[in-house]
């Protein structure tokens, strides 16, 4: 009678443990890629909900500033007094308030006007942009304001200066410049310090995790003020 070996097929412990470290290295690679690419996108998204949240802003603000001193049925009154007034402010506090005045029937938040004229004040606090008080825009950190002095009456701005700059004269201010500072949302997003540009020079990087960009706009004044 005739007998057949049989061989028994396998992987051997050195084989095993080549395959595994192997399919560990590709694990790794995969969710590294994985993890900067998720990364990549998420701060993608996060600037551009930034210039979205910038541009919302400053069309918001360059509306009203267009307006000062508006008047459609009153002239005969006379101008408007006091129709663009801005406070020079702390940073920590949100920077510059500016407010604007223009006839309207109602304000920016859309409440019925005394005597049909609109007084709208716009300032930062705890990062939001605020009309009389109430949230317009989320994610603004600071505002500053410049006037823009005509001082040569040839219509356009020869000097931007900060309110309540000593030698500012108000009936010769042509054009406002707007400077917002806007912040990412509150998510850890920047994994160093980032250094940012704000109000014409570079300012110090703040180490909270956030991403800070400016967005700035300048504005002319068409009505007497």
């Amino acid at each position: 009678m005739m007998t057949q070996k049989i061989q028994a097929g396998g992987f051997t412990i050195i084989e095993i443990m080549v395959s595994l470290a192997m399919t560990s290295i590709l694990l790794l690679g995969t969710t590294s890629l994985f993890s900067s690419s998720y990364r990549g996108g998420q701060v993608q998204s996060t600037v551009s909900n930034m210039s979205a949240t910038g541009r919302f802003a400053l069309d918001v603000l360059a509306r009203d500033l267009r307006m000062a001193g508006y008047r459609d049925t009153n002239w005969a009154m006379g101008a408007l007094s006091d129709v663009l007034v801005a406070t020079d402010g702390l940073a920590a506090d949100g920077g510059d308030t500016v407010t604007v005045q223009y006839e309207a029937a109602r304000d920016c938040n859309f409440l019925p006007t005394a005597a049909g004229v609109a007084t709208n004040q716009f300032g930062v606090v705890n990062t939001v942009l605020q009309c009389n008080g109430q949230p317009l825009v989320d994610g603004i950190e600071q505002m500053q304001v410049y006037f823009g002095e005509d001082l040569n009456g040839d219509g356009s701005a020869n000097r931007f200066m900060a309110p309540g700059t000593a030698g500012l004269v108000m009936n010769r201010v042509v054009a406002v410049r707007l400077h917002l500072l806007v912040r990412s949302n509150l998510v850890a997003i920047a994994t160093v310090p980032q250094p940012f540009y704000f109000d014409n020079q570079t300012q110090v990087a703040i180490d909270d995790g956030q991403i800070r960009r400016e967005y700035s706009v300048t504005v002319a004044v068409r009505n007497p003020i």
